[in-house]
């Protein structure tokens, strides 16, 4: 059980400091309507010039795979096989990750009160700061990366699914308007530090035990 948590430990760090460092300089910025702000306007004016009727529909489908219907059924299915495997502090792990990058999203959002785009591609309501769907996105594939990478046998392509479809998730709700840039930054940050967070306290946790 031990070797879940035994590599690694200084490059989760590093992640955890940059992803702090993302969340804060956009909560900073945002806060203070400093460059950044400008950059999503910018980006928000912009984006709807490269609009088609068939890449609309493309984004608007890719952006869905990860609404939460779909989420609930990738966490259920993935806590059923762990532990089909016995692998039960993996679950325990994935669990917390996910449900609470879930709450600290939810929590940020009514702390910082930031209105979403007015024009958007789809309706959407709630507050835009973090972007849920780029916290959980990133929560949901960092969490398993770290469970599954010593487990995988084609690494260097599992990785490039994990950065990929985070940043693919997140590039559609720029697309859609439902989100600006910062938001999405943010909330990858805080997917990040949440994880690797986590992460850590599990290993610590399993040293003094030991």
């Amino acid at each position: 059980m031990l070797n879940f948590f035994k590599k690694d430990k200084f490059i989760l760090i590093i992640i955890n400091i940059f992803g702090i460092f993302l969340f804060c300089k956009m909560t900073e910025d945002v806060l203070n309507l400093e460059l950044v702000t400008k950059i999503d306007i910018w980006i928000y004016e912009h984006i709807q010039s490269v609009y088609t009727p068939f890449l609309n529909n493309i984004i608007i489908f890719i952006s869905s795979i990860n609404n939460i219907y779909q989420l609930i059924t990738i966490v259920v299915i993935v806590l059923l096989i762990l532990n089909h495997y016995k692998l039960y502090t993996q679950m325990i792990f994935f669990s917390i990750s996910m449900i609470g990058s879930s709450i600290l999203v939810l929590l940020i959002k009514e702390i910082i009160k930031r209105e979403r785009p007015l024009l958007q591609l789809i309706e959407i309501s709630g507050y835009s700061f973090p972007s849920g769907h780029a916290t959980l996105s990133t929560t949901l594939v960092f969490s398993l990366y770290l469970i599954l990478k010593d487990k995988i046998k084609y690494k260097k392509l599992f990785i490039s699914i994990c950065i990929i479809f985070p940043l693919l998730i997140s590039f559609t709700r720029v697309y859609l308007c439902v989100h600006y840039l910062s938001d999405i930054i943010a909330g990858i940050g805080l997917g990040l530090i949440w994880v690797s967070s986590i992460y850590l306290i599990f290993f610590y946790n399993k040293r003094i035990k030991k």
